[in-house]
């Protein structure tokens, strides 16, 4: 099927610097994280990802949060899981759908297009599952590998 029939992807709102309120709802980028706001633009959880500047790289969102104009994020699952659709998209090679300019794009007409796999429900729950157990156990080794080295720095 194609991608498009699975998940609609929309370009995300304008929100200057200098227009952001200190607030604890997460904004987001093309490149992750990259600020917070007093209000949200889009209601969680949510897929987000680069649309100019940083391709590629693809965001969980558990709660609401606030999507950049350099991002695509979910807007429509289409009764899919969120969290299988995050994994499903970090699979996609996002350069064959850039454009030939400066600043690599990605025009979200043309990945609509791109043919996906999209098992049952319930078989995305098993999947999303299982990979984000692998995750928390990634988070854990990476944090437990920080301590251990400033240990180990301290120590010298």
């Amino acid at each position: 099927m194609a991608l498009g029939e699975a998940i609609t992807l929309k370009r995300g709102y304008d929100l200057p610097s200098k227009k952001r309120v200190k607030g604890k709802v997460p904004v987001y980028s093309s490149s992750g994280r990259s600020g917070v706001h007093n209000e949200a633009a889009v209601h969680g959880p949510g897929v987000i990802t680069g649309r100019y500047g940083t391709i590629g790289e693809v965001f969980y969102a558990t709660d609401n949060y606030w999507p950049l104009n350099t991002t695509l994020y979910v807007s429509d699952f289409k009764g899919n899981y969120p969290h299988f659709i995050y994994y499903l998209l970090k699979t996609i090679n996002w350069n064959n759908y850039t454009t030939a300019s400066a600043v690599p794009g990605i025009n979200r007409n043309h990945v609509h297009h791109c043919v996906v796999t999209i098992p049952d429900l319930t078989t995305q729950h098993k999947i999303a599952y299982v990979l984000g157990t692998y995750d928390q156990q990634i988070d854990c080794l990476t944090r437990t590998n920080g301590h251990l080295f400033e240990r180990f720095v301290l120590a010298s």
